[in-house]
């Protein structure tokens, strides 16, 4: 059987019409109605695919009537099929229609929830205004404007011209119904509509049409061309709200906007590296979801992830749907629309396939895109392509075309339509070879110079040649292109290495590739383009062989200098031994107290070896077994030390691999910075060799490490599965040599003695099970012989938490709280204060000096202090034990009670507080003491203190009323002998005098100040009513209106609320006053009352006669008649003068 015989249909005489790749455009031309009813045609909507346009519609549907639609986000490698899937999705919203009546629905084969969901979709497009829906790439767009490119993908969706200032006319004629009529009368004068809206600006037939169809707007072609530049000028961007008005008049039909779908294709190709496109792409979306609600959708694609990258990231808030497509998606396309099979030949095809499995299992056995066991499901389908094969090709495509720029070189449908035509002819079992990728887009890659041009021509020429021309042409296309693969993507493990360029060109399975292994070394060793690194193989250049010229040197030079290579084995040796360490967590205890291990790699233990738990490593390259066992006994029973011996394996093997890797180091650091596509692969070569050289020292080290053997001080080896078990089981044998104490503290309850102890409990030890006085407590009392004279807490701490003890900081920490509780020891800090346990923050506890307490306070002597404490007024509430926290705050409360007992002039003298000062100063149980000799004392002074301080707050408003009153006594006269009394009773401090100076001292001020208050209203009221009188008798202030009368009242200060209110009926009533208005200050206004009548009088004179003179006549001393006359006709010479300019009023 031919390989041609096994197809459903004919690949030679199949045609691919869209070469695999979809278009998203809202292109309606003959080709590409022709184009789009192929892809109706081969739509495999399942999978991904069906998921994914499943999702898309529900949540559409779901989301009709709320305030917006989420954005869709549909992404997947090159060439996964999204553009193709969103093109689908675009076409069946629609139901596009095509010229013989056929319509997307009916063409496509669809699954049964898809077209339940697209009936549903035509139910709600019928309520809401129909369907529409628009596809494109913002790339197409003008300028550098989103909203500007989304707006000429709407506008040709809806039938108008994509430029925004074209559209916006085209929708001016058909708002004013002369569209037809322009567009007719455009055409008959033998101008197309497309040209003349081309030429919009200049066009004389579309001018002209305008002036016959709005003659009013238009009456010349030259008023015309300026309007249309007016109105529709060009532009680089619009507003948001210019958009929103826009995309509603051209969706918008009979009043209603359509549900509308908008493609954006290729979005993270638009965005690349740009970060304000993110922004706009992200705003636009928002803007136009926000404010057609639930009527509109965009889908976008890229090839990640939308949180992919840092600038797809900003659009995550907005794209919120997500749909990813899979290889797996492609392959199950491919496999119906290209690899589609008779039924006949799915057993003749299993049958090659089963006898030939041993082959292709073997076929890049170990790497990444290795046979898998679910391959074999698959083979009928996608034979004559072996999936190793098609999946070396798909991450091939991917490193061969990075930025996604050239479909053809990533579009997978049309490779193997292509492909399968090569080998219709041959007898089934015949598969197409690895190397086909390279023939097939190396026109391609040449372009793009992606491969060398040396490279390219030769095996051009080789691939028509001689059989090992073909054969050497088809090796290096092979090497060429796992170079490429191997040095973008290690983690495939992928090697150029004879084994994996056989298994990729095997074309016959039964032939196998037995003689392939066998020819390759000759041919390749042979070829001039074709260099060996190790038992890889590179394309040579230039720039490799220089590369590899410099590697070989670094190899020469570290072969001869061993010092380099020991240093280089040790270092690895220390930091694999680490990692393993580093891995161990050691604890002690049934508390897990966490313990830290040292490791020692210098050839002698530190000088403090016996304090802490150190892993001595050393291996056979310095010394042997015995010598570090002999070690180990010398150390002693007692020594914390673990001892670990590494043997010496494979030396010679990890000698060459750490001079390679260290001759691959220095190498690309001698040539970093390389950028041209030669030196990358060199470099990707050599970057090669390094990380194989390091992992086979990783192995072997391993293997050395896996023979190492572990000995506990004394010289006892200890076994275990391995050596991470080993170490682990020595360290917790050395941490009970190390803290042989360590069991008196092992318990999970001390760091709530402390929390309890901070907070004043006496029975704080109950948290570790203990009843024991403190004193009794083990830990307590090894802590109390160790503070013996005085020791800070760092001390304490580092004492108890190291060699012999190992306990913990909250052992410790909680001991010292109950301590200091229990007044066994107490708390100073630098200046010998002596501090309260309670209030003692955790974090001062290593600067605080602990000492211990030499005074015993007695249960009788405890019960008399606290009944000191609690007498009134202090009220200090105490309980049993807790009297020295509160012997601070006692002294406190005297203090205050003593300054409310005597102070400032006049009370008396403050009371002499010198107990006070000496219960203040005393340490610890010494402050109890002191107050409690001196307790009677205290007690009478508590008692004293109190009456005085209430006499005191009785006499001191009477003194603050004396001293106001004394303050406004300076204008009077008669005031000397109240201000001296004032003065004495402050010198001679007689707040307290008896009897109460104040009573006839206040009676006196008061009668003096009420006596002038009464003068001054008297005077108020007589000038007020002369006032009043004047204005009765004023004939212009007869004639005001009473709004006038008032305002002139206002402003003159002579209404009833500008009359000051003097009180005298008691001394509250004229302190009030007089805090309101001065004595001097009633003066003041009782002076000036006359004449604030005189500028009212004037006032109403001014409103009456707005031209109105005034004339004051200047004093004078007359002395006779003959004088008077003469006075007389002077002035009424100035009068008659004034009367020529207007009214005269005499003030």
């Amino acid at each position: 059987m031919k390989n041609r015989e096994i197809y459903q249909k004919d690949p030679s005489l199949r045609k691919l019409v869209n070469q695999g790749v979809a278009n998203v455009n809202d292109d309606r031309t003959d080709a590409a109605l022709e184009v789009l009813r192929y892809e109706l045609e081969t739509f495999v909507c399942d999978g991904q695919y069906e998921k994914g346009m499943a999702h898309i519609l529900d949540t559409f549907l779901r989301n009709i009537n709320q305030s917006e639609q989420p954005g869709v986000w549909v992404s997947g490698f090159y060439g996964s099929g999204k553009s193709h899937l969103v093109k689908m999705l675009r076409t069946l919203w629609v139901n596009q229609v095509f010229p013989d009546g056929a319509t997307a629905r009916s063409i496509a084969n669809l699954p049964q929830n898809i077209t339940d969901k697209l009936k549903e979709l035509d139910m709600a497009g019928k309520r809401h205004g129909g369907l529409h829906a628009a596809s494109g790439t913002l790339g197409s767009g003008a300028s550098g404007s989103v909203r500007i490119a989304l707006l000429r993908i709407l506008f040709k969706s809806a039938g108008l011209p994509e430029r925004y200032q074209l559209g916006r006319f085209v929708l001016w004629l058909k708002d004013e119904g002369i569209y037809d009529e322009v567009k007719q009368h455009v055409e008959k004068a033998g101008i197309s509509w497309d040209e003349a809206l081309d030429n919009f600006y200049v066009s004389t037939e579309l001018h002209e049409s305008l002036m016959a169809a709005k003659s009013n707007l238009f009456q010349s072609a030259n008023t015309c061309a300026s309007a249309l530049l007016n109105l529709y000028p060009h532009v680089q961007d619009i507003s948001s709200d210019e958009m929103y008005t826009a995309i509603k008049k051209a969706l918008t039909v009979d009043g209603k906007f359509p549900l509308t779908l908008v493609v954006l294709d290729e979005v993270q190709q638009y965005i690349g590296e740009d970060g304000q496109r993110s922004l706009s792409v992200q705003e636009v979306v928002e803007d136009c979801c926000k404010k057609f609600a639930g009527k509109l959708m965009f889908i976008g694609t890229g090839q990640t992830a939308v949180t992919g990258t840092s600038n797809l990231k900003k659009l995550e808030g907005r794209f919120t749907v997500r749909v990813e497509l899979s290889d797996a998606d492609v392959d199950n396309v491919i496999r119906q629309v290209i690899l589609a099979k008779n039924p006949d030949a799915k057993k003749p095809i299993e049958t090659v396939m089963t006898n030939n499995i041993g082959e292709i299992s073997r076929h890049l056995a170990g790497t990444g895109i290795a046979h898998r066991q679910d391959d074999v499901h698959f083979f009928h389908q996608d034979y004559p392509i072996l999936p190793v094969r098609r999946r070396f090709w798909e991450n091939a495509l991917r490193v061969l075309d990075q930025t996604g720029t050239d479909s053809q070189l990533r579009n997978q449908l049309s490779m193997i339509h292509k492909a399968i035509q090569t080998n219709l002819d041959a007898d089934l079992g015949t598969v197409i070879p690895g190397d086909y990728l390279y023939f097939e887009t190396g026109e391609k890659l040449i372009q793009h110079r992606i491969v060398p041009r040396k490279l390219y021509d030769k095996t051009m020429i080789w691939i028509k040649g001689s059989e090992d021309e073909r054969l050497t042409a088809r090796a290096c296309a092979l090497v060429f292109l796992l170079n490429k693969l191997s040095s973008a993507n290690s983690e495939l493990g992928l090697h150029t290495t004879v084994d994996t360029i056989a298994d990729l060109l095997v074309e016959n399975l039964e032939t196998g590739s037995g003689a392939l292994r066998a020819r390759l070394p000759v041919i390749l060793d042979d070829c001039e383009l074709i260099m060996k690194v190790g038992d890889e193989y590179r394309i040579q250049t230039e720039e490799s062989s220089a590369w590899n010229d410099d590697y070989q040197s670094e190899y020469s030079h570290l072969s001869n200098e061993a010092h380099r290579i020991d240093a280089e084995r040790d270092d690895r040796i220390r930091k694999q031994f680490g990692s393993i360490v580093q891995r161990l967590n050691l604890t002690q205890g049934v508390a897990k107290v966490a313990r830290d291990i040292y490791v020692i790699t210098e050839s002698k233990l530190p000088s403090d070896a016996d304090t802490r738990v150190c892993v001595w490593l050393r291996d056979e390259w310095s010394t042997d077994a015995e010598s570090v066992r002999s070690d180990a006994r010398q150390a002693g029973n007692q020594s914390p030390t673990v001892f670990v011996f590494v043997p010496k394996r494979s030396g010679d093997d990890l000698r060459r691999y750490l001079i390679e890797y260290k001759a691959a180091t220095s190498t690309l650091e001698k040539r970093k910075g390389t950028s041209t596509p030669e030196g990358l692969e060199a470099q990707a070569a050599i970057e090669t060799i390094r990380q194989t050289a390091d992992g086979k020292i990783n192995e072997l080290l391993a293997d050395a490490f896996s023979g190492a053997r572990v000995f506990q001080g004394g010289g006892n080896e200890i076994t275990a599965i391995d050596l991470r078990e080993c170490i682990t089981e020595a360290a917790e044998n050395a941490l009970g040599r190390l803290y042989p104490q360590f069991s008196l503290s092992d318990h999970v309850g001390w760091a709530k003695v402390y929390e309890n102890a901070s907070k004043g409990a006496p029975d704080a030890l109950k948290a570790v099970g203990s009843n024991d006085e403190p004193a009794q407590h083990p830990v307590c009392k090894a802590i109390l012989s160790m503070i013996a004279g005085g020791k800070t807490g760092t001390a304490i701490r580092e004492y108890f938490e190291g060699k012999g003890y190992g306990w913990s900081r909250d052992t410790v920490d909680g001991a010292l709280q109950v301590l200091l509780i229990a007044t066994l020891v107490r708390a100073e800090d630098d200046h010998k204060k002596v501090l309260d346990p309670k209030e003692l923050e955790r974090k001062a506890l290593g600067k605080v000096i602990f000492k211990i307490e030499s005074t015993v306070i007695t249960v009788p002597q405890r019960i008399a202090i606290r009944k000191l404490f609690q007498k009134e007024p202090l009220r200090i509430r105490v309980s049993p034990n807790d009297e020295l926290t509160h012997v601070e705050k006692f002294v406190q409360k005297m203090s205050e009670l003593a300054d409310s007992a005597g102070g400032e002039e006049p009370k008396p003298v403050r009371p002499d507080t010198r107990i006070l000062e000496t219960i203040r100063t005393a340490a610890g149980n010494e402050q109890l003491l002191a107050v409690y000799n001196n307790r009677d004392d205290l007690e009478r002074m508590i008692d004293d203190w109190q009456k005085t301080a209430e006499r005191i707050k009785e006499r001191w408003p009477e003194w603050i009323e004396a001293k106001k009153l004394a303050k406004h006594l300076d204008s009077l006269g008669n005031a000397d002998i109240y201000i001296a009394q004032i003065h004495t009773i402050e010198q001679e401090r007689q707040l307290l005098s008896d009897p109460n100076p104040f009573t006839p001292l206040v009676s006196g001020m008061v009668q003096l100040l009420r006596n002038e208050l009464n003068i001054i209203q008297d005077q108020w009221d007589e000038e007020w009513k002369r006032g009043e009188e004047t204005l009765e008798n004023d004939t212009n202030w007869s004639q005001l209106e009473p709004e006038q009368k008032y305002d002139l009242r206002s402003r003159n200060q002579l209404t009833e609320k500008a009359v000051p209110v003097i009180a005298v009926d008691s001394t509250a009533s004229i302190l009030a006053t007089l805090d309101t208005y001065s004595v001097n200050a009633l003066h003041d206004r009782l002076a000036a009352l006359p004449g604030r009548y005189v500028t009212v009088s004037q006032g109403a004179a001014t409103l009456l006669e707005p031209k109105a003179q005034f004339i004051s006549f200047t004093s004078s001393t007359i002395k006779t008649e003959a004088e008077f006359d003469a006075w007389i006709a002077e002035k009424k010479k100035e009068v008659l003068a004034a009367l020529e300019n207007g009214p005269v009023v005499i003030k």
